[in-house]
């Protein structure tokens, strides 16, 4: 694959479930990728990163409407350690995820996805986690 080509993944990290995301090879597009469950986090972004396809990680950096960090901060840094520790080349980028998972609830709804659909968290963990990324890549354009 071409050094031009190539994704970033996105991580919506929570207590119990994570949703992923990544982008299209030219990294103008997020897509929901899946949730996983965040005891199972760490083997799958392997499986991922191992590819060859991803160069970049973004993780939703949890900040309180006020702009101050969170308490999900401390969990959300761990894990930023964790993922430098065992993929040393990969890019790392913190956004903030304020609102992510609202605003995801909010494009089910317009998208028409029937409330059934719309109640299964792990949809909102995904389209979250595309949010946080497409916000990436909005605000850093290639």
């Amino acid at each position: 694959m071409s050094s031009d080509y190539f994704r970033y993944i996105s991580v919506d990290l929570g207590q119990k479930r994570t949703g992923l995301a990544h982008t299209d090879l030219l990294r103008t597009i997020a897509s929901p990728l899946e949730t996983v469950l965040t005891t199972k986090l760490m083997p799958r972004l392997r499986e991922l990163i191992e590819t060859g396809q991803y160069k970049g990680l973004v993780v939703g950096w949890p900040l309180e409407t006020s702009g101050k960090e969170g308490k999900s901060v401390e969990r959300v840094r761990s894990f930023i350690n964790q993922v430098e520790r065992q993929f040393p080349g990969l890019e790392i980028h913190k956004v903030d995820e304020r609102y992510s998972s609202e605003e995801a609830s909010s494009i089910m709804v317009l998208s028409g996805l029937p409330k059934k659909k719309r109640q299964e968290k792990k949809r909102v963990d995904q389209i979250a986690a595309a949010i946080i990324l497409q916000r990436f890549l909005d605000f850093n354009s290639y």
